[in-house]
């Protein structure tokens, strides 16, 4: 079992990673929009950064399935970031390839809100202080 308990962690520190690099995505370009003058190659950056964000959140993902097929303890409060891990992933693809189309202010409102956000991040950690 040590075995499996520490592929897991090592699964949920790559997911980490990955979920952090990937979304910086969103408070950069805010700040960037915020704090620079916004150039040709300001735009370029972001719209190359979004498909990065999009790569290492997919990559991410089945890191998390990973990490939790192999981890010892559970709750409900971690089965709840994984529902909301699956949902952002999934609403984020439908939102960037336009499926279904003429919905893309509504996937938008579900995918891109802030509170969306901070809700992922609140069950993860709440859910990993629990089982500690």
């Amino acid at each position: 079992m040590e075995g499996q308990e520490g592929l897991s962690e090592f699964l949920g520190m790559l997911a980490l990673v990955l979920f952090i690099v990937g979304n910086a995505y969103y408070p950069a370009r805010q700040l960037a929009r915020k704090f620079i003058h916004w150039t040709h190659d300001i735009a370029l950056f972001f719209r190359k950064y979004l498909k990065v964000h999009m790569a290492l959140n997919l990559a991410a993902l089945p890191t998390v399935l990973g990490h939790v097929y192999f981890a010892e303890e559970s709750n409900p409060i971690l089965w709840g970031s994984l529902i909301s891990t699956f949902w952002l992933t999934v609403v984020g693809l439908m939102m960037h390839y336009k499926i279904p189309h003429g919905m893309g202010r509504q996937l938008r409102l579900l995918h891109s809100q802030q509170i969306a956000f901070a809700v992922w991040v609140v069950l993860i950690l709440l859910g990993h202080m629990l089982v500690v």
